[in-house]
């Protein structure tokens, strides 16, 4: 025979507390201004604009180059005693060649 013992406990009712309203002193009615269409527009450069901009011209990277790059950052870093491999040497030149190439102007032919 098993006995399951019954607990009872006393429900008290919760009472919500009634939240005080803020005096109307206090709150600020009508002191904000309103916000117009197109005037946070107004504060944007005259170069902006929504349209979608035309795409730049990638610079063409030879393999030689990259590959000529990639030796000697990692001879410097053999050398430095850094670590890495062949993959991150390749990476790092291609990289650098990217962004040499897009700060010359393109030359016109």
């Amino acid at each position: 025979m098993a006995t399951t013992k019954k607990t009872t406990t006393a429900k008290t009712p919760r009472v919500k507390k009634a939240i005080s309203e803020k005096p109307q002193a206090a709150l600020k009615t009508g002191t904000r201004k309103k916000r117009t269409p197109g005037k946070a527009s107004t504060k944007l450069p005259v170069s902006f604009s929504l349209e979608p901009k035309s795409p730049v011209a990638e610079p063409v990277i030879h393999h030689d180059d990259i590959a000529l790059r990639a030796y000697f950052i990692g001879e410097r870093r053999q050398k430095m005693g850094w670590p890495g491999d062949s993959a991150t040497d390749w990476a790092d030149a291609e990289r650098q060649l990217r962004a040499e190439a897009l700060e010359k102007p393109l030359k016109k032919r």
